[in-house]
């Protein structure tokens, strides 16, 4: 449970999950007046799957009565704008009360909408012990160029699409925030931060090609109407989206999100159906062509036609009758067989069914030194099942 009082904070119960949820805390600077709608859309949409703890925070005012997880910060303005005392408190909280509790924390607008499975994938790949500090890198518009009080190769990061800090980065900040806070070189509150923490500690915010994309900021359209029209290989690149200061278009991100994730999954039971039959397959390597069976009659493919007594010209091309897909299907129970890169694509094959054994293949390889090989493979057939057809309306 978050603190109740105390060293200039206020708030409302906040409980703390498990270790699964210590990875991150988030928090979201707002204010009374957007509790119930930017807020409160954060909150239902992205903030049910934060990977971590989701904590807004808000000024000094009049009473408010809200179900969210909500910190007050005492002395601080809720309306002043930019909100630099609001950010650097906010901050001073984060490392004073639970700076030793997460790996991460991200300060965030709340006109925000953030994928929360790609940050968690992309914060778990990095290590939280070293100091950090990342996001959407700026130097200032270009009259603001030279007159920020920093270092033209030394970036900040933008205050909109989020701000992430590691661990041992926010205590070490933390205890300067005040200072810092005296001698202001901008009115900015994300520029004045990142002076803070260039001064503190050296750092500079993420400066690699991605981190722009990944971190996106729409200069163009600050209302969030620009995600209707937001295309779906996007969604899965991009960490945060700002700005979406319009609820609504908070909920249209997060269904297009949900839906691309839906597809997502169909394409894996989709995938994990093909391997679950691929089981029943087996390859065993064999020394006759095709392999002695009997006296049995095989089918004969040769590159993309397959030679056999069923066609009426004895040819016909492998993607009659599917021929090609069990084909394909035999490639990946080859690879153990061979070192990586070696398996060169079979040209000559010999095919046979029967309900007894399912398709079999005799495939006839070839290795970059020109050694043949030949191995059988086997796929059995699915069991039969039935359903019942409704009768045709006459």
């Amino acid at each position: 449970m978050l603190p109740r009082g105390g060293s200039g904070y206020d708030s409302t119960k906040v409980h703390l999950q498990g270790e699964s949820r210590r990875h991150i805390f988030a928090g979201v600077m707002t204010s009374r007046k957007f509790l119930k709608t930017r807020a409160k859309a954060i909150y239902e949409t992205w903030g049910k799957d934060f990977p971590g703890e989701l904590v807004f925070f808000i000024g000094t005012g009049e009473a408010f009565n809200t179900s969210l997880p909500v910190v007050v910060l005492k002395n601080v303005s809720d309306y002043a704008y930019p909100p630099q005392r609001k950010c650097f408190e906010m901050l001073r909280y984060m490392s004073g009360h639970h700076g030793h509790d997460f790996l991460w924390f991200m300060r965030l607008d709340d006109d925000v909408y953030l994928n929360t499975d790609l940050l968690k994938k992309f914060l778990t790949s990095i290590n939280s012990s070293q100091h950090e500090y990342m996001g959407h890198p700026g130097v200032g518009t270009q009259k603001e160029k030279g007159h920020l009080g920093l270092d033209a190769k030394k970036p900040y990061c933008l205050g909109g699409p989020g701000v992430i800090l590691s661990g041992p980065t926010l205590r070490q900040v933390a205890p300067h925030l005040p200072n810092c806070l005296k001698h202001p070189a901008t009115p900015h509150e994300d520029t004045e931060l990142g002076r803070c923490i260039t001064n503190v500690t050296s750092l500079s915010c993420s400066n690699g090609k991605q981190f722009p994309y990944m971190f996106f900021q729409n200069y163009k359209d600050a209302t969030g109407e620009w995600a209707v029209n937001l295309l779906p290989r996007y969604l899965h690149k991009m960490i945060s989206f700002h700005p979406v200061k319009q609820p609504k278009y908070q909920f249209i991100l997060h269904k297009k999100m949900l839906f691309s994730k839906l597809q997502t999954k169909l394409k894996d039971m989709d995938c994990l159906e093909k391997e679950k039959s691929f089981l029943h397959t087996f390859v065993k390597e064999c020394n006759a062509i095709p392999c002695d069976d009997g006296g049995e009659v095989w089918t004969f493919i040769n590159a993309s036609y397959a030679y056999s007594m069923e066609p009426a010209h004895l040819k016909d091309s492998t993607l009659h009758r599917g021929r090609h897909l069990g084909l394909e299907a035999i490639q990946p129970a080859l690879k153990p067989f061979f070192k990586e890169g070696n398996l060169r694509r079979s040209q000559i094959a010999y095919q046979k069914a029967s309900a007894l054994n399912g398709l079999e293949h005799v495939v006839v390889t070839r290795d970059r030194k020109k050694n043949y090989r030949l191995f059988r493979a086997r796929q059995t057939f699915r069991p039969m099942c039935f359903r019942e057809l409704p009768p045709k309306r006459t």
